[in-house]
């Protein structure tokens, strides 16, 4: 699973239509105190290509938190569809579609 989502701007200062985000990371943290007990921390990586390579530079990068439950609340039955559903809910991904 993937995301595409058309950039107005991008870390170079330019418009990418049709850019391509996969999640980099996807980690669960216990907290200690106040809050959740526990939290979702998801790193996603935009790409102005649907098949990045290793040396592909990426065009954005997006940082998200989240308490688990909302994240294990998101549609999908393994745990990076989750994420990749909730990611697409956050207000800077309107307009983005699963790929």
């Amino acid at each position: 699973m993937a995301i595409e989502l058309n950039l107005e701007t991008s870390q170079y200062g330019t418009p990418f239509t049709g850019a391509y985000f996969r999640i980099v990371t996807a980690a669960i943290s216990r907290m200690r105190e106040g809050g959740p007990k526990f939290a979702v921390m998801i790193d996603v990586a935009g790409y102005a290509t649907a098949t990045p390579g290793d040396d592909t530079r990426e065009v954005d990068f997006r940082r998200y938190h989240a308490d688990l439950a909302e994240v294990e609340a998101a549609a999908g039955t393994q745990f990076l569809d989750k994420c990749y559903v909730w990611v697409m809910t956050q207000e800077d991904m309107t307009g983005a579609i699963a790929v």
